[in-house]
């Protein structure tokens, strides 16, 4: 027998699986693309290629595996940065088309492939590319795959964060970092005090989290609808989509009710504070 036959092979591409006799393709746990998913597919493909930041993020690779080496999530799962830069680099629409179903949501967003990347690419920023063009056109694995985190989605995009920069203080974080002692019973400080800038509760509901300014939420807003985030976001969940622009007419109307009131208390005030001159 050859010594070629014990050599390694590349994992075939979904276009070559679905050409190669049956076995092959089922071992994979796959399917055969519908004419809709293949349509699709060669958009979605198409876009990726012209938009601008694959040429700004997509420079060479000699595969080195110095990104996947480094990667936090290929020890655990069916990833690597290297596959998605292959991907970018040399691709066809079904290869694109089979990371867009779960490996693009694997990757934890670190940068580490980035620092460790020798021809400099944004490996990281590709997969984020991916990921929009995903969310854009409502693929349904993407629906699947983001469908528990609706509630934390709601909190990032009406309130920004959770937690404000000036709450990661040292008393609060204790176990945390270089210094850490794994016990706060050395501290002599409770659990609760210990996570104080992050409160459970606002993992279950919104109304618990920390406040933030009419204006900020508003100003969230004028970006969602001027970058086309929310037409983006409602292709994928219509239901949230309708849910967070109840919020936003909301915030509007309380907005308004509040320039209103201080607008008529204004009015009533005598002097120079109330027309600001003098």
């Amino acid at each position: 027998m050859s010594i070629v036959a014990y050599l390694p092979r590349r994992a075939l591409s979904l276009a070559e699986e679905e050409a190669a006799a049956p076995p092959a393709f089922e071992l994979t746990g796959r399917r055969k693309l519908s004419e809709a998913e293949r349509t699709l597919a060669g958009q979605i493909f198409g876009e990726f290629r012209a938009d601008p930041r694959h040429h700004e993020f997509v420079l060479g690779c000699i595969n080195c595996g110095e990104c996947t080496t480094g990667c936090p999530a290929a020890r655990f799962y069916d990833f690597s940065p290297r596959e998605m830069l292959q991907i970018a680099l040399t691709g066809d629409a079904t290869t694109l088309w089979d990371a867009l179903q779960e490996k693009i949501w694997s990757c934890c967003q670190c940068y580490t492939c980035n620092m460790r990347c020798r021809f400099g690419n944004d490996i990281a920023g590709i997969i984020s590319v991916m990921r929009e063009l995903s969310v854009r056109h409502g693929v349904e694995a993407t629906r699947k795959t983001l469908a528990p985190f609706g509630r934390s989605l709601t909190l990032l995009m009406t309130v920004g964060t959770q937690v404000s920069s000036d709450m990661i203080q040292p008393d609060f974080f204790r176990d945390w970092g270089p210094f850490a002692t794994g016990s706060d019973k050395v501290w002599n400080v409770s659990a609760d005090i210990m996570r104080k800038a992050i409160p459970s509760d606002v993992l279950q509901t919104t109304r618990s989290s920390w406040e933030v300014s009419v204006q900020t939420s508003l100003e969230l807003f004028r970006i969602y609808e001027e970058t086309g985030v929310l037409d983006m976001l409602r292709g994928l969940d219509p239901d949230l989509t309708e849910m967070l622009i109840d919020i936003i007419e909301e915030r509007r109307e309380e907005f308004s009710e509040a320039r209103e009131r201080f607008a008529t208390e204004l009015a009533g005030m005598k002097g120079t504070v109330a027309t600001f001159s003098g």
